[in-house]
């Protein structure tokens, strides 16, 4: 087992070929990568190399790309347990799927499938730091699992949301990170749920995971569909793009609340006039807690989180490469899980 198939990616450059099998230090699990996510940061990250890394280095921020040199990419999985290093407690045996938060502790954390020495979920084998597995519930298939991170993305932002159950909630993008959010949303009983996206085939998968009622922005207006009365209304910016946050501002009720899950590599703008004169709370959001991502495996093992629908296609790692190109055109795709091992 002295090397292994991986994924790598180098300013944009997506290509697989082999390369060493990492060596788990003390406290840290050698895993097979099972399923793995293909994340919208991912894609960032091949398109926008420099200014993701720039971007990274000069905010220290939770991605921590900041190389230039080839990684393997991979941060939403679930694996299996090969073996121990040493100083374990070796508490699952050997076969036992896991999911992690994706960062390793080596003094300080690591993050993983954004680090030049960490290989991510598209490569056959990860290391991990033991302190962080959780053992996937029983019947609980690996690419189901895998959508713990990113469903931990969306249910951390309807927390930050403080919602009182009273809100009707509009959620503008349905991508991935749209899509976690609305399967959060209608699992905390939110009483209505408007989605936004140009794709038709994004606003099937909204429906799918529960929008009360999805629009074409390009035909109707989503926020004639939302509430007038002030406070009622509460809004998930999940796209990303310059422009957005403004054009919200702009077509909001006052009192409304913005939660900014999208991330925007560029510089982007609003005048603060328009929101200070509506009084509008803006909350950014990133990430989650160790708590929140355990709640998420648990939710998805229980069905709490209906995600039945959420994986629209499965890869082979010779795959990601023409993947990547392909996520470019929204309309077929909803989460893409990358197996590495085809047995």
């Amino acid at each position: 087992m002295a090397d292994m198939r991986a994924v790598l990616m180098e300013r944009g450059k997506v290509w697989v070929d082999r390369v060493p099998v990492p060596v788990p230090g003390a406290g840290e699990v050698l895993v097979k990568s099972r399923a793995c996510g293909i994340c919208g940061s991912d894609l960032h990250a091949a398109q926008h190399t420099e200014a993701f890394v720039e971007t990274s280095r000069e905010a220290g921020g939770a991605f921590k790309l900041t190389t230039y040199d080839p990684v393997v990419l991979g941060h939403e999985f679930c694996a299996e347990i090969v073996e121990y290093g040493a100083n374990c407690r070796a508490e699952h045996n050997p076969g036992q799927l896991v999911c992690s938060v994706p960062m390793v502790m080596r003094g300080n954390a690591e993050a993983v499938g954004y680090s030049a020495e960490l290989p991510g979920g598209f490569a056959e084998y990860m290391v991990l730091s033991e302190q962080f597995l959780l053992p996937v519930p029983a019947g609980t298939p690996a690419t189901a699992a895998a959508l713990t991170e990113p469903l931990a993305v969306g249910y951390h932002s309807v927390n930050k949301a403080n919602l009182s159950g009273n809100e009707t909630a509009l959620v503008i993008g349905a991508g991935p990170v749209g899509l976690a959010v609305i399967t959060a949303l209608r699992a905390r009983g939110v009483k209505k749920i408007i989605a936004a996206d140009f794709s038709h085939g994004r606003r099937e998968f909204a429906a799918g995971q529960g929008a009360d009622h999805v629009c074409d922005p390009a035909d109707e207006d989503p926020f004639s569909l939302t509430p007038v009365k002030p406070g009622e209304l509460i809004v998930f910016e999940c796209v990303g793009v310059p422009g957005v946050i403004d054009d919200i501002c702009l077509k909001v009720p006052r009192d409304t609340r913005i939660v900014i899950v999208g991330v925007c590599l560029q510089t982007d703008h609003f005048r603060p006039l328009i929101a200070i004169n509506k009084e509008l709370s803006m909350q950014f959001v990133l990430g989650y807690s160790l708590q929140e991502f355990a709640d998420s495996l648990r939710f998805i093992a229980d069905g709490r989180f209906d995600v039945a629908d959420l994986v629209s296609h499965r890869i082979p790692l010779d795959d990601v490469a023409a993947t990547f190109d392909a996520l470019r055109d929204p309309e077929r795709f909803a989460k893409v899980v990358v197996e590495p091992w085809q047995d």
